[in-house]
């Protein structure tokens, strides 16, 4: 499980966001979760903002960065070397990669606003991750056919400062998606704040361990 864990590390790295590859995401059937969110676009979304995740084992160079911006929808290009065998194969495979020997990158888009945070599927519908006003219990449910829903649930949000980051502790609200197409996963969860945006990752495998990783964003909201 040791090498499966490295594979969707590295998968789940290059969705910084948070967000499965547009590929996996899959073109749905229809949602009710898939219509633009509103509010203005912010500045985590401007063209030259950066992210920084953890280390990943078998990675070096790692970069995040937004280079288009078309209202509130951004793309934000990645890239890392990458030396492990396994996550280069992996790399190979995806849609939304580009490998170049050991050198993989690509890029991916997303809608950042002041309401909120949406994923593109691959037929370019937007996939609601978070909503700052959401309460526990909201749900955005993506239909696929062939494959099980893709589902993203408000499963905590916080009333008090009880999330450690970045020296401090904050408020969140977390979305826990399931349905995902990824061996070895059971589940994603996704924590978010409403000024620094992402700001940290919990993968959880089929073999009951998990990962958890922080993200930061140059830019806040």
């Amino acid at each position: 499980m040791k090498s499966n864990m490295l594979i969707i590390s590295i998968i789940v790295m290059f969705a910084v966001f948070g967000i499965i590859s547009c590929d996996t995401v899959g073109g749905g059937s229809g949602s009710s979760s898939t219509n633009p969110i509103g509010g203005n676009p912010t500045p985590i979304g401007e063209v030259g903002n950066t992210f920084t995740v953890p280390a990943i084992p078998g990675t070096s160079d790692r970069s995040f960065r937004v280079v288009e911006q078309d209202g509130a929808t951004s793309v934000i290009q990645f890239s890392a070397t990458v030396t492990n065998p396994a996550l280069l194969q992996v790399a190979n495979y995806r849609q939304s990669f580009s490998v170049n020997g050991n050198e993989v990158s690509g890029s991916m888009k997303f809608r950042i606003t002041s309401k909120g945070v949406q994923s593109f599927t691959s037929d370019g519908k937007p996939f609601t991750l978070v909503e700052y006003d959401a309460k526990k219990g909201d749900k955005y449910t993506l239909k696929r056919s062939g494959k099980p829903d893709l589902v993203r649930r408000v499963v905590h949000k916080s009333t008090d400062n009880d999330f450690y980051w970045g020296f401090m502790n904050i408020r969140t609200i977390q979305v826990e998606e399931t349905g995902i197409a990824s061996p070895g996963v059971s589940k994603i969860k996704y924590y978010f704040n409403h000024r620094f945006g992402l700001v940290g990752m919990d993968v959880f495998f089929e073999d009951g361990s998990e990962m958890l990783m922080w993200v930061y964003s140059d830019n806040d909201n």
